[in-house]
């Protein structure tokens, strides 16, 4: 039966070719997402370029940070936090450059050296975001002395919506923001000086307000979890600025 060979081939050529392409897309895939650490070995981090927005997270943090891509001098590309300031830049090579006041100098070439899964936010229902934003003043009072009432107001959000996870994580951030203002006995007075309350508040864009009552007001967008919260650095430098 001669045409059993020639199937026969063009099966081993097709299982090939598919092979292959497999292999090259699951090359590309990892060279969009790994760890990576500087060259002293000092700092470590996760960068996640698999989607929009870039993510990174810095070992020993559990906050994702969002980072807007910008273009650079001789073909690379600069990425952001949302306070403008340069994280990485990213050389037409491939190489990832850090920039970061524990580098000498202030910044340092970084070596991706394991591989590292997709950076998402935790699942999280809405009594777990609510129980996350109710052990948070307790734990602030604990370590600062500082006693703040954390709230958090999302009607548009059934139980069972998606959004609690973009709510706890905004609790996370804010712990992370708080937790280390109250370091700084300046911040720890002006702080309890002039908040009582922390309201989170699903409002479909970002914005940070004090209102009445010594009120501190964070809106943020469920719907984009991660780009669509304040991270801690703008939260820091935008309560500074507001107490």
């Amino acid at each position: 039966m001669p045409g059993y060979p020639c199937t026969a081939a063009a099966l081993l050529v097709f299982a090939l070719a598919t092979s292959e392409t497999a292999v090259a897309a699951e090359a590309g895939v990892r060279g969009r997402i790994g760890h990576y650490s500087s060259g002293n070995g000092l700092i470590g981090f996760v960068l996640d370029r698999l989607a929009t927005p870039i993510k990174l997270r810095f070992d020993g943090s559990d906050e994702i940070l969002a980072l807007t891509a910008a273009p650079a001098p001789y073909g690379s590309v600069t990425l952001k936090r949302d306070d403008g300031f340069a994280v990485l830049r990213i050389g037409e090579d491939g190489r990832v450059l850090l920039f970061d006041e524990r580098l000498n100098g202030g910044s340092g070439r970084t070596y991706r050296d394991q591989d590292a899964e997709p950076l998402t936010v935790r699942a999280a229902t809405k009594t777990q975001a609510e129980a996350d934003a109710d052990a948070l003043g307790p734990k602030l009072k604990r370590t600062s002395g500082v006693a703040l009432e954390v709230m958090l107001e999302a009607p548009r959000l059934g139980d069972k919506s998606d959004g609690w996870a973009a709510m706890a994580d905004a609790v996370s951030v804010m712990g992370t923001a708080l937790g280390e203002m109250l370091d700084s006995s300046i911040a720890r007075e002006t702080i309890a000086a002039k908040l009582r309350r922390v309201v989170i508040r699903d409002a479909g864009r970002i914005d940070i307000k004090v209102v009445e009552d010594r009120t501190l007001v964070v809106e943020i967008a469920t719907d984009q979890p991660i780009v669509g919260r304040p991270s801690s650095v703008r939260l820091k430098s935008a309560i500074g600025d507001l107490l």
